[in-house]
């Protein structure tokens, strides 16, 4: 497969800044206001946003103005009928139509595929998803990214990053058709380095173990790139950080000229920002 266009920058890398969790979420603590959290983070001149097709839409003249790329969700996850609530159910679906996503031109479409469910007819749904939208978009030139994930019940949260876990997912991923991977990262250079070099698509990473800290966040993506991977597609850690387009521009030196942590980002650790893994 030839180069993705989202991959096409100098470094051969790219920073994708993950903005659909209204698709989940509704309107989360820190993206109350679309418009102000994406400026924000347009300020700090990533390569791309991940979206919602509706979110391009209703962007697009802001999208095109910041000369950004767009990476579309084609999926649904969410925990709850309720809107915005976490109940602890499994609703993952399919929820647009591949024509309807080549249409806004995107470089990339994104699907998870969730590891550890209790419901094996909605993983059966899920792999099946993948295949066919793996199909569909073969030979348009975009690429398909498959975020595999263990956020089922039946694999503990400890075990979310762990290495054995994240290397299966990830093969995985690219046997049932990724043309990139949006994986976790395993918490080291050494855990990480293999699972990347035995892949035959580019990885970028979701986040890695959870510290809650735009710092923590900032050293897994350091950790990811010595491993060999190819950039990122992360969220929260970045909108709901103190300042989202300075903390765009550190990723930015870290991904695209190899820079480290300590040349980037002088402050101490910050106050909590999440809970959880970081995506």
């Amino acid at each position: 497969m030839t180069e993705p266009q989202l991959l096409d920058t100098p470094s051969g890398n790219a920073v994708v800044v993950a903005l659909d969790h209204g698709l989940s979420l509704g309107s989360p603590e820190g993206f109350e206001t679309p418009e102000d959290t994406l400026d924000e983070v347009l300020r700090g001149e990533p390569d791309a946003v991940l979206v919602g097709p509706h979110f391009a839409r209703h962007y697009q003249e802001r999208l095109s103005e910041a000369d950004v790329d767009v990476v579309l969700t084609a999926d649904v996850v969410t925990w709850s009928t309720s809107p915005g609530r976490d109940h602890g159910q499994d609703l993952w679906t399919p929820a647009f139509d591949a024509e309807f996503l080549q249409e806004l031109d995107p470089v990339g479409v994104k699907t998870v595929l969730v590891f550890g469910r209790d419901n094996n007819e909605t993983f059966r749904r899920n792999v099946e998803y993948i295949g066919e939208l793996a199909e569909d978009l073969r030979d348009t030139g975009i690429p398909l990214v498959v975020e595999p994930v263990m956020w089922g019940e039946r694999i503990p949260d400890q075990l979310e990053t762990d290495p054995d876990f994240v290397a299966d997912a990830m093969r995985m991923g690219w046997e049932f058709g990724a043309d990139i991977l949006k994986a976790p990262y395993t918490g080291s250079v050494e855990s990480f380095e293999p699972l990347v070099e035995n892949a035959p698509v580019p990885v970028m990473i979701l986040g890695g173990p959870a510290t809650g800290t735009t710092r923590g966040m900032l050293e897994s993506v350091e950790g990811a790139m010595d491993s060999g991977a190819r950039g990122l597609m992360i969220g929260r850690t970045i909108w709901k950080s103190e300042d989202p387009s300075r903390t765009v521009e550190a990723l930015m030196k870290i991904v695209h000229e190899g820079a480290s942590v300590e040349e980037v980002w002088d402050e101490p650790e910050q106050a909590a920002i999440v809970d959880g893994q970081e995506s």
